[in-house]
């Protein structure tokens, strides 16, 4: 049987999908039986605590750029706005799931949320994963569901400024 070739953009795609299935399936999952969603998130976040070991001593700009190429925009986000300097890094993205990724596949995220009995705001609380590791490297992770859109912070943690590299 000969393989079919598949473009590295439908691959791409079908992965963000399943993913957020995946996601949604184990929040809803996680939901009927009474366990907090934020609990299950904080646990993936202590098991990969020193997923950001590497950084340390790098600005925040540094991190953020880091965070968004391997971890926020392969689950399917956009970069709406940035701002980045080597002491607070700040940036808006499109919300999760992706509208733009779901649609391809005939669905929307509130459909794919309802299915699972997840609100958007449940889901967003995946960003959590990313708090224990920018501690470990003295350094305050803030992530926010507002209007829609997703806000993501990162600044030294008080009384921790930059070290040069």
């Amino acid at each position: 049987m000969a393989q079919e070739r598949i473009s590295k953009t439908v691959l791409l795609d079908g992965a963000q999908m399943a993913l957020a299935a995946y996601l949604a399936a184990t929040m809803g999952f996680l939901k009927e039986r009474g366990i907090d969603i934020k609990d299950w998130v904080g646990y993936i976040g202590e098991a990969f605590a020193d997923m950001l070991g590497a950084m340390e001593g790098a600005g925040a700009d540094e991190i953020m750029e880091h965070l968004l190429a391997l971890e926020f925009r392969p689950m399917g986000v956009e970069v709406l706005s940035s701002q980045l300097s080597a002491d607070k890094a700040g940036v808006k993205l499109t919300s999760l799931p992706s509208k733009n990724v779901l649609e391809k596949f005939g669905t929307t995220p509130e459909e794919l949320l309802e299915g699972f009995g997840v609100t958007q705001r449940e889901f967003a609380a995946i960003y959590g994963i990313f708090d224990a590791a920018a501690e470990a490297i003295g350094f305050n992770f803030t992530h926010e569901l507002r209007g829609g859109k997703q806000l993501l912070s990162l600044e030294p943690a008080a009384g921790k400024k930059k070290r040069a590299k």
